[in-house]
């Protein structure tokens, strides 16, 4: 047997080793599916913990890309094992920004595409396991959509993309119905109706009568409401 030959034999040992591993973490996730009963079953703050820990240890050895694109695969097959999650998206986020959702959620994602973003946010809160994603709150046209009314009912959870440049804004905002939870790497989005100032909050948007700040603390103020809970980005 020539050495190439012994390698390939290795690399086949190794991939039977991570075939039965993923059937391994498959049933455990499963088993958290029934105790979650369904609910709730995209974790972004979750998935981004995973992530960290295992860019850490990777050190500067494997392309970041590359981890991501093969947990992003493991983290929605097994949501689908859990039951499964939708993706609404508007025909422009989905013409304009497909490579940056692919890359966060991996090309097995199911997406339904729709002309109007109130009805998906109907859909979001009256669904299960339903998301919609949209543009990154900002100052430009397009992006001022969280002073519509019906996200009182519901969340931004999570950011995109989840590698970012230092100093850059994200690209899109992922909306549920469900609370996000707090993780020690998050931040923190509220509206108000009132121009506060407050060293541990910027303004990141402002629209007609309604601010939107970000902080990475969080923050006790009757004036403010909590629009979202989001995992930190990864800084490349």
């Amino acid at each position: 047997m020539s050495q190439i030959d012994k390698l390939r034999k290795q690399i086949d040992k190794i991939d039977f080793q991570i075939l039965d591993l993923l059937k391994k973490r498959s049933k455990i996730a499963e088993n958290i599916g029934k105790e979650k009963k369904s609910n709730n079953l995209f974790r972004p703050e979750r998935q981004a913990s995973i992530l960290r820990n295992i860019l850490k240890k990777n050190g500067n050895n494997l392309n970041p890309s590359y981890i991501l694109s093969f947990w992003r695969s493991i983290f929605l097959s097994q949501i689908d094992v859990q039951g499964g999650i939708k993706l609404l998206l508007s025909n422009n986020i989905a013409n304009s920004y497909i490579k940056t959702i692919y890359d966060y959620f991996s090309h097995d994602i199911e997406i339904i595409t729709m002309n109007n973003t109130s009805k998906a946010l109907e859909k979001v809160y009256n669904g299960k396991n339903i998301l919609t994603i949209l543009p990154y709150p900002s100052n430009n046209k397009g992006a001022k959509w969280w002073t519509n009314m019906q996200l009182e009912k519901l969340y931004a959870i999570a950011a995109l993309p989840f590698f970012l440049k230092k100093k850059k804004l994200p690209s899109l905002i992922i909306v549920s119905k469900y609370k996000p939870v707090i993780e020690k790497d998050s931040y923190f989005l509220y509206i108000s109706k009132y121009l506060i100032k407050d060293k541990n909050m910027i303004l990141e948007s402002k629209s007609n009568k309604y601010y939107l700040y970000k902080s990475n603390n969080m923050i006790n103020n009757n004036d403010l409401k909590l629009f979202g809970i989001l995992p930190k980005h990864y800084e490349d």
